[in-house]
């Protein structure tokens, strides 16, 4: 008698815990479906497990079982309930992780009006099956009609088909097993599937725990009722009621340990914690019937002690006992159970520890985004981050974002409204228009936006899509990323700083390296030009410029004096000047000015875009015949300054170069005389201003130069002249290159030697 009470005792409990585990799963999120096929599932077999339990309470007590000899009893007629267990078995397995194909659209039922769903298809054969076992509760055959009349011969027609009728039921009742055998086979092979295609870590662990505790379970109630049911056979009740005990501990578990260990469900902590509770409290209550009972037989057998007045003595002992006994062992299981990497609690402190360490933007995204894809078992997620020009984004799952989407991305993220911590997209996002709501929706299907600020100021935001199992984003989820917003938010603003840092340092180190390219390609030692002097200075406003001049010795013996202007400032500039120098040392004896500058214009126009071109002053100088022949493709015009006081401006020639591909040059011819002095500049010596806006100008510089003793070099006339600009530009830095070329023509003597000076040694002057 104790053996089958201890049976019934623990059929009622492991129910009892079924049916709250799928009270706990429903009550997390009754709106999916998923969600409410798992509590279904667990909802019937719980109550296998109850009439189980009843079931044998009946069988020992045979006066409670009423009703005609051979007529099933109540109990065995309404324990087919249990049996909608395997339809919504398979009903789960064709939805999770992924809704199946043929869920969604049943090829011969398609654009039918009217037509059934899925799931009421699963579940007919069951419905009708349970209709037929109502039939055979209520069937009475040993009814007869009264015979009178015609009855007499409705009664032998009654009598015939009920047996008929009888028969059917039978062997309906018996093969059917084999439809519940069928639903569990393909059950086991879907999961089994799944857990083969799947590619998420997290979602692989599910599926191999929930399909292994599943198809034991469906072996063990196969084994208890169906295989017995479709062969005949005869189980013992007791073997039953433990197949059963098994059946619920494998399947029911396997699915509360997904739960509890790998968030199955995307449960939360209080429910997965709710599962703990209630499965140690299960345990020391299970633990509490096994030792009273010893208990009890012990006390029985002492004489004169009534066992009866020890029951509430333990009881209170068991209480007192309850308290720490069961949060000890809620501890042990904490401690076991809730350690995934992917729950809430570690996602915080693994990522926090890994972001406070890491310092680079691109290591920090990725890291970032991966692991909120795998935590939160999503089909895609974005975090992008915005830059000075423009947003840079790391993809978690899903297509990346297209250049045209982040650009996009960098307009509309900066208007999103900080007075909320997260955006439902589909609920909408304050700040944006519709349009540009929908465009985060189907875009980038994004279901969740969280912005990333820093001191009220957007630095991009995370971007998150659907989940892979199609769950919402539960509270806990949203508090995750709340918090976790502000964490990645301190690290991004720390390394896009660095990145800044970084880049300028990387930009000033290749300033450095074009300066000193540049540096080198200007001349540091002149040719000697016969009875002239030369030097230049040059002094870029940054640390590289776009003037440039060289001085060339051509084939015949002559030399070839240029100086040039290229528009804009920095390194682009400098590349085109160095292309020009270039260009003109390769041309140096293509015959006269004129072709010279046609041909560098031509490569000009043809190699750089339409808002880019430069002044170009290109002249020929004759040493022995003291003749200067030039053009002057749009450059200020240089000067000759005379002996006399005279002045002669250097302005024939043509447009600027890189403006027209084909376009002509004049060339015109002036006399030198012995100490006449050549002035070639650019604009940032003529258009210097100092404070009050006034321009150094031409005229100040011809004047400055007319001024300065006849028996100077032309070096010492270059520095005086710089000397005389900084006076004028006070405390004021020069904004624009400057640079400057002076040729003395020296008396009747032997030509002195030449020399140049680096701008280096000129600043330290």
């Amino acid at each position: 008698m104790s053996s089958f009470l201890i049976l019934s005792t623990l059929n009622l409990s492991l129910g009892g815990l079924v049916f709250l585990l799928g009270l706990i799963i429903l009550r997390e999120n009754p709106r999916h479906r998923l969600n409410r096929t798992v509590a279904m599932m667990l909802f019937f077999g719980g109550v296998g497990a109850v009439l189980a339990a009843l079931s044998l309470m009946a069988a020992h007590a045979p006066a409670a079982t009423g009703g005609a000899a051979g007529a099933p009893s109540l109990i065995e007629s309404v324990s087919y309930v249990w049996e909608f267990f395997f339809p919504t078995l398979f009903l789960f397995a064709s939805i999770f992780p992924v809704e199946r194909a043929y869920t969604r659209r049943i090829p011969f039922l398609a654009g039918r009006p009217f037509a059934p769903g899925f799931g009421t298809l699963v579940f007919a054969p069951h419905l009708f099956h349970f209709a037929l076992m109502l039939v055979l509760l209520v069937w009475r055959p040993e009814v007869e009609l009264p015979r009178v009349g015609a009855l007499r011969y409705l009664g032998s027609i009654v009598g015939v088909a009920g047996v008929f009728v009888r028969m059917f039921l039978l062997v309906h009742q018996a093969l059917f097993s084999l439809v519940n055998l069928g639903f569990g086979l393909a059950t086991m092979a879907l999961l089994f599937d799944s857990y083969r295609r799947s590619q998420v870590p997290r979602l692989k662990q599910q599926l191999r725990v929930i399909a292994v505790g599943l198809s034991a379970c469906l072996g063990c109630y196969s084994f208890a009722t169906t295989i017995p049911q479709m062969l005949n056979l005869q189980v013992d009740p007791g073997v039953r009621s433990w197949l059963t005990i098994a059946a619920l501990t494998l399947g029911p578990g396997s699915i509360a340990y997904a739960i509890v260990r790998h968030k199955f469900l995307d449960a939360r902590l209080l429910a997965r914690r709710g599962i703990l509770y209630a499965l140690a409290s299960a345990a020391l209550v299970g633990l509490y019937l096994v030792v009273l009972q010893p208990l009890n037989r012990i006390l029985t057998a002492v004489p004169g002690v009534d066992a009866r007045v020890f029951t509430p003595v333990f009881l209170v002992m068991a209480l007192a006992l309850f308290q720490p006994a069961i949060a000890r062992l809620e501890e042990v299981l904490d401690r076991v159970l809730l350690k995934d990497p992917a729950d809430y609690r570690n996602v915080l402190r693994q990522l926090g520890r890994d972001l406070q360490t890491t310092i680079d933007l691109e290591v920090l995204m990725s890291r970032t985004i991966r692991t909120l894809a795998d935590a939160l078992l999503l089909q895609g997620a974005h975090v992008v981050a915005l830059t000075g020009n423009g947003a840079i984004a790391h993809s978690g799952g899903g297509a990346p974002l297209a250049p045209g989407a982040l650009s996009r991305l960098a307009d509309i993220l900066p208007r999103v409204s900080a007075r909320a911590s997260s955006y439902r997209v589909s609920e909408g996002v304050e700040g944006l228009t519709p349009e540009e709501q929908a465009e985060l929706g189907d875009g980038r299907s994004a279901a969740l936006l969280v912005p990333l600020r820093w001191h009220g100021d957007v630095l991009g935001a995370l971007l998150l899509g659907d989940k892979l199992t199609g769950t919402g984003f539960s509270s806990e989820d949203v508090n995750l990323l709340t918090t976790l917003a502000a964490q990645v938010s301190v690290s991004l603003q720390n390394a896009l700083l660095l990145r800044d840092r970084v880049a300028v340092a990387r930009f000033e180190e290749e300033l450095n390296l074009a300066r000193q390219i540049q540096r080198t390609s200007l001349l540091s030692e002149f040719p000697r030009i016969p009875r002239c002097d030369v030097h230049a200075l040059y002094i870029p406003s940054k640390q590289v410029g776009g003037d440039f001049y060289d001085v060339v010795e051509a084939a015949d013996g002559s030399h070839l004096v240029a100086i040039a202007d290229v528009s804009g400032k920095g390194v682009p500039a400098a590349l085109l000047s160095a292309m020009l120098q270039a260009s003109l040392r390769t041309q140096s004896s293509a015959g006269s000015l004129g072709t010279i500058l046609q041909n560098i214009n031509a490569l000009l126009y043809r190699s750089t875009a339409q808002h880019q071109f430069a002044t170009f002053f290109l002249a020929r100088i004759d040493g022995e015949r003291l003749r200067l022949t030039f053009s002057n493709a749009g450059h200020n015009w240089p000067v000759v300054l005379r002996r006399n006081g005279d002045r002669e401006f250097l302005e024939r020639g043509g447009m600027l170069l890189g403006i027209m591909e084909q376009t002509g040059y004049e060339e015109a011819e002036v006399a030198l005389a012995p100490g006449d002095l050549v002035v070639l500049y650019t604009d940032g010596i003529s258009e210097a201003a100092n404070a009050s806006g006034e321009l150094f100008g031409e005229e100040r510089l011809c004047s400055v130069a007319h001024a300065l003793p006849r028996e100077l070099g032309a070096r010492e006339v270059a520095e005086r002249l710089l000397a005389a600009l900084r006076e004028f530009l006070g405390e004021l830095e020069a904004q624009d290159d400057m640079t400057l070329l002076v040729l003395r023509v020296l008396e009747p003597q032997p030509a002195a030697r030449v020399s140049v000076e680096t701008e280096a040694a000129v600043a330290t002057r």
